[in-house]
């Protein structure tokens, strides 16, 4: 999909984005190698052609579309940046903003899951952000991400991020996680099944208390919703890129199954 995207450059939205696409331009290589555009000058379009030339120099450049895409675009770049994308979610404790304190931070890379839990590992979190250049998020935007600011200062996250719960509200799909879920055949085991945020408190304080069975509970809890999220982005991703290019054949990678059932 990123080398379908034109909206970042310059003067180019979603319109005029979309009269390229039904002129055959779908990709850039179509731009850069068509004589003219209907309802582009001349001038304006041999600026759009060197954008397009920066852009093919800079594709490996996850800042680059960053700086130039808006945020509830990210979820373009997710296969050009694959490798490096990362799943996260977090647990907290405390009732109220910005008292919450990070008990368990989740972070998938679509193979291996690490857990950072306060009191153990929770401390090496940050570094581990080296990795990625794209997070997916379920309501990052609102909670996990600004907690995560307040909680480590100095917390530098990749630059690329796409929130699901806006994504998938785009296309139809409202609620909470756990509501949104079932619609895409994601079942729980019984064990976590029906547990929301304030068990996952109640789970913390207990495993505060002594319990010794609190705490894995509440990291198969989190485990569950960062690994999910893998399941969500690929479906999310495909709906809205055939939402955009209805009837567009795709590469076999664009249309590869989600890596879990």
């Amino acid at each position: 999909m990123l080398k379908r995207t034109f909206i970042h450059l310059n003067g180019v939205g979603p319109r005029r984005e979309a009269d390229f696409w039904r002129q055959g331009v779908s990709t850039w290589d179509d731009f850069l190698s068509a004589p003219r555009l209907s309802g582009l000058s001349w001038e304006r379009y041999r600026l759009l052609q060197e954008e397009l030339r920066e852009s093919v120099r800079q594709a490996a450049d996850p800042a680059y579309f960053a700086a130039r895409l808006a945020a509830g675009e990210h979820w373009r770049l997710f296969r050009a940046f694959r490798p490096r994308v990362g799943y996260l979610d977090i647990e907290t404790t405390g009732s109220y903003w910005p008292g919450m304190s990070v008990t368990v931070v989740g972070l998938y890379d679509g193979s291996s899951l690490q857990q950072f839990v306060q009191g153990r590992n929770l401390q090496q979190f940050p570094q581990s952000l080296a990795d990625f250049d794209l997070l997916v998020t379920f309501n990052g935007t609102q909670f996990d991400l600004p907690v995560l600011r307040n909680y480590f200062p100095d917390l530098a996250l990749p630059p690329l991020h796409v929130d699901l719960r806006f994504l998938l509200a785009r296309l139809g799909y409202r609620g909470g996680l756990k509501k949104i879920e079932p619609r895409f055949g994601i079942r729980r085991p019984g064990e976590v099944d029906g547990m929301d945020g304030y068990m996952a408190v109640i789970l913390w304080e207990r495993h505060q208390r002594g319990d010794r069975t609190a705490l894995e509970l509440l990291l198969q809890y989190n485990r569950e919703d960062v690994v999910n999220l893998e399941i969500l982005m690929e479906q999310a991703f495909r709906m809205q890129q055939e939402r955009l290019l209805p009837g567009t054949r795709f590469s076999p990678e664009a249309q590869r199954a989600p890596g879990r059932n």
